[in-house]
């Protein structure tokens, strides 16, 4: 007996002959099948195929009016491309090449008159087994498809969610510009003025108290239009709205650039900084203001954080397609805290750099990336620090 799955199975007959339709009925029958149908006439096929929607045909090849070859090439007009119908031929002609072109035309399996009875039982079980397992792979990958056809357009919702999301972002980034724009200039109008009459009263003030006190508003000024200035720069580098341009720049001028920037409360601790450069070695590829920024601001931190009579080394090395610049001090060096929160904006307040607001490192970090270089920052032993700014050249 047949398992219950294949038994409503239905299998079209088509053969001229009277008896071996009386016969392969009876055996199907016999064996379990409940859904039978057969005729004599080759061209009653194509309709029977569109009313009963065979699962398995069993099909002679010589008859009147159509051969079975005839049936089949009328089957593959109509039939779609990814179905599979299983066809057995059944024909008293044992040849080679009536195998052969059997098997061309689209029959999936052979057998020959007279036949054995077990043996097309086994091999009609079989082709409706393939028809099957078949249907399933379709069945399977049409879930398949329509579960990703529902996941592509939640995909592409998720996506248009996104880009309007996106879009409000470089909204706000440019409110958030336009506003640090705004302040800045609206500061240093003011500040203008203030520095320039603080100027004025130190020529005309005597009294050192007074005077001391000016000092400190100058100090207060200047840390003011930094901190505008850069802050402005951060916003910019940080939504990439800054874009960078490239020229050789010489180490030895930023140098001398950055040193005559220090402050003169910085110079009267006596440190000594000594720049040390291999001869070959004396420019970087980048964007002058923005390497003189770095340069400036790692030289102030070096000096401010070292002890009196100090020395800071300003070493450059070139190495491959590389030039590393090393700011080496020998000061209090950075905390566990401090190295987890280099690159913050206002970090911790602990030791070393970190006393400075936070922007200083978080600002030189960005200008490191925007020009595809590296920041790193070690603690020397057994004291001091050495931040090492890494450019690629060309």
């Amino acid at each position: 007996m047949i398992n219950s799955t294949f038994k409503n199975a239905k299998i079209l007959i088509v053969d001229d002959n009277n008896s071996n339709i009386e016969l392969l009925e009876s055996i199907l029958e016999e064996t379990g099948y409940t859904n039978i149908k057969s005729t004599k006439d080759p061209r009653q096929v194509i309709e029977l195929y569109k009313t009963f929607n065979p699962d398995l045909i069993l099909l002679d090849l010589m008859m009147p009016y159509l051969s079975g070859y005839d049936v089949m090439d009328l089957l593959k007009m109509i039939i779609p491309a990814h179905a599979y119908l299983p066809i057995l031929v059944l024909t008293s002609d044992i040849t080679f090449e009536t195998k052969k072109r059997a098997l061309s035309s689209g029959a999936k399996d052979f057998l020959s008159k007279p036949f054995d009875l077990n043996e097309v039982c086994i091999r009609i079980k079989n082709l409706l087994e393939t028809r099957y397992l078949h249907q399933l792979l379709e069945e399977q990958n049409l879930t398949l498809t329509q579960k990703v056809e529902e996941r592509t357009a939640d995909l592409e919702k998720a996506f248009e969610k996104i880009m309007i999301i996106n879009e409000e972002l470089k909204i706000l980034d440019q409110a958030k510009l336009d506003f640090l724009r705004l302040i800045s200039h609206e500061l240093r109008t003011p500040l203008n003025g203030i520095k320039g009459f603080t100027g004025i009263l130190k020529k005309r003030i005597e009294s050192p108290q007074l005077l001391e006190y000016l000092d400190y508003l100058e100090t207060s000024i200047l840390r003011l239009e930094k901190f505008s200035y850069q802050a402005l720069l951060i916003t910019e580098l940080r939504t990439h709205i800054y874009k960078i341009t490239h020229e050789e720049v010489s180490i030895s001028e930023i140098f001398e650039n950055a040193i005559n920037q220090l402050p003169a409360k910085l110079k009267s601790k006596k440190v000594d900084i000594r720049l040390q450069s291999e001869k070959t070695t004396d420019s970087i590829y980048g964007e002058r203001k923005l390497v003189q920024i770095c340069f400036e601001c790692l030289l102030d931190n070096s000096v401010k954080y070292s002890l009196d009579n100090e020395v800071v080394i300003v070493n450059i090395v070139s190495k491959e397609n590389q030039v590393i610049c090393e700011f080496i001090d020998n000061g209090l060096g950075f905390s566990l805290l401090a190295l987890d929160n280099l690159f913050s904006l206002f970090g911790v307040g602990d030791k070393h750099f970190d006393q400075n607001t936070g922007l200083n490192l978080a600002l030189i970090k960005l200008i490191m990336d925007a020009h595809k270089g590296e920041i790193k920052v070690i603690n020397n032993q057994p004291k001091g620090a050495t931040v090492q700014l890494i450019f690629n050249n060309r």
